[in-house]
């Protein structure tokens, strides 16, 4: 009997120590030992009227926005309480204006998530949307950005992208009119798949690349693939892991759409989305305390901090600049930030308002 309780005893102690590194894994990993401090050497104003606008795309040569928006408090997995989604429009220099609604006329179901946008060199536009058409549903549209009756241009859809690889799509990136690639956040499907990934930061996530006809796996092995971006040339692919707080770096070939790793860099939070600037700098909105965006998700009363990261990511150690940061106070759940000169606006996933901020010289 004293063997089989000293043999208990120590099973106890391996299960507890076990248990313990597991939960601190997974605490460590959302950031919960963060320590976040408000600073930002510029200006913010809150701009109102569009409801969490998740992702921001800018034309630099216009300076127009595209902003996804999507009020995701009311969601709810039995969809009682959905309500559409936007896309809106607004110029980085002017968002003293109303953004305006691109979307409100279209008589389909949209829920937007990530955004991307496409200029060839030509002048001709075209904007990839993530779209949950229903919970566990994910499909891309892919619209032209034509000239309307008025001043400002109007969306047209002409495709929508349906395939049994892209299921949790999370964000896309354009590098073409019709080729693209997106971000499963998960790997598994099922949501018993997907809680044991995210709480036991199981690496299942994965890049699919459609080439206009075709998909495929690409890349694999991520934790909760968040963000994606590419480079002028479309010879890079950047990749943002939110659970595995690094930022990927592939290489692309441009034939076939294979992705190469190259390096991936620690950035110590939850990378979200990337923008890329005129001089090929990363911008990355990021949550540092992963388990108070969780609450913030809940209840709009529960802050959750941002940050903004700037990355050169031709430099050796592709260290990471804060630009911004902020305990929730003046945003809560940033998600996106895009540059342009002294210009960045940030997103938050939650909120009724973007930031319009002036960076210091």
């Amino acid at each position: 009997m004293g063997r089989v309780l000293r043999i208990a005893g120590v099973t106890i102690v391996v299960l507890a120590i076990v248990g313990g590194a597991l939960v601190y894994r997974t605490l460590n990993a959302a950031g919960y030992f963060n320590r976040v401090v408000s600073a930002f050497a510029g200006k913010c104003v809150a701009v109102t009227g569009v409801v969490g606008a998740e992702d921001i795309e800018l034309d630099r040569q216009t300076g127009e926005l595209f902003i996804s928006s999507q009020d995701r408090r009311p969601f709810r997995p039995d969809g009682d309480r959905f309500r559409q989604g936007d896309i809106f429009l607004a110029h980085i220099d002017q968002l003293d204006s109303k953004p305006e609604s691109l979307t409100a006329m279209m008589s389909w179901t949209l829920h937007p998530h990530g955004i991307s946008l496409y200029k060839d060199g030509n002048g001709k536009r075209t904007l990839a949307v993530v779209n949950h058409v229903t919970p566990g549903a994910s499909e891309i549209m892919l619209f032209d950005v034509v000239e309307g009756a008025g001043k400002h241009p109007q969306l047209s859809l002409r495709r929508r992208v349906n395939d049994p690889l892209i299921h949790d799509a999370n964000d896309v990136t354009l590098v073409g009119h019709d080729s693209f690639y997106v971000t499963n956040d998960h790997g598994s499907e099922s949501q018993l798949g997907k809680t044991l990934e995210t709480w036991l930061l199981l690496p299942r996530a994965n890049v699919v690349y459609f080439d206009g006809n075709a998909a495929k796996v690409v890349a694999t092995g991520l934790n909760y693939a968040n963000g994606i971006n590419r480079s002028a040339d479309l010879a890079t692919i950047y990749v943002a892991e939110s659970t595995g707080r690094t930022l990927d770096i592939f290489h692309r070939d441009t034939t076939s759409g294979v992705l190469s790793p190259v390096r991936s860099l620690f950035l110590g939070v939850g990378a979200d989305n990337i923008d890329i600037d005129a001089d090929g700098n990363l911008w990355i909105g990021a949550h540092p305390r992963m388990l108070d965006f969780l609450a913030h998700a809940r209840d709009a009363k529960n802050l959750s901090p941002s940050v903004v990261l700037k990355i050169d990511p031709t430099t050796d150690d592709g260290a990471a600049r804060t630009i911004y940061a902020n305990t929730g106070e003046e945003a809560s759940g940033g998600s996106v930030a895009v540059s342009n000169g002294k210009r960045m606006v940030i997103g938050m996933v939650f909120e009724p308002k973007v930031l319009n901020c002036t960076l210091a010289p």
